[in-house]
């Protein structure tokens, strides 16, 4: 019997269910007719909203570094608030992204093998948060808390420099963030 979802909702499930099999097989391995079968829904269907795997795998990584941008987004909204407070309620989004699972597709992007994937999620990420940072710092630099030639440059080194700390999985999350807010210090002042 064929199940009718809304539309919305369908393509959801398409990319929910294609995220999981590209953790289990990898991207690669996957093929469009593999990610219908697991949805219950004929290939024709998933192309119907994706034009290829490509398309579907581009999809997802845009909601989902829309869903992890979320929380660094709002705090740099917060244009008022002192750095340390800024550092401290950052390092509370971080604690609570790695506790709470909210990072729904981590397993994948962070399986060996997945660099590339994951280098792709940090660039979108990036993208996002970029001129939220560059606001925030044009916001301190005129209350006179920071003294930076560039807040524009300093916010691209920061969200860029950052990534490659914060991922790495060898240190405990306390260090990793220990290291970024060092940092952060140091460029900013």
């Amino acid at each position: 019997m064929r199940i009718s979802k809304d539309p919305e909702v369908r393509k959801q499930e398409i990319i929910n269910t294609a995220m999981g099999i590209f953790s289990e097989k990898g991207f690669e391995a996957v093929t469009m007719k593999d990610i219908a079968q697991a949805v219950g829904v004929a290939a024709g269907l998933c192309y119907h909203y994706f034009p290829n795997k490509q398309a579907l795998y581009e999809t997802a990584i845009s909601q989902y570094a829309e869903v992890c941008s979320r929380g660094f987004i709002e705090v740099f909204q917060q244009t008022d608030l002192p750095l340390e407070a800024c550092l401290n309620q950052l390092w509370q989004v971080w604690q609570q992204a790695e506790t709470t699972g909210a990072y729904t597709y981590a397993v994948f992007f962070h399986k060996e093998g997945n660099e590339f994937f994951h280098a792709q999620l940090d660039t979108a990420m990036a993208r996002k948060v970029s001129p939220y940072v560059e606001k925030y710092l044009k916001a301190l630099q005129d209350r006179g808390e920071i003294h930076v030639s560039d807040p524009s440059a300093a916010a691209k080194f920061i969200v860029g420099g950052q990534a490659l700390i914060i991922n790495d999985q060898s240190l405990p999350l306390e260090e990793r963030f220990a290291a970024v807010q060092q940092l952060i210090r140091k460029v900013l002042n």
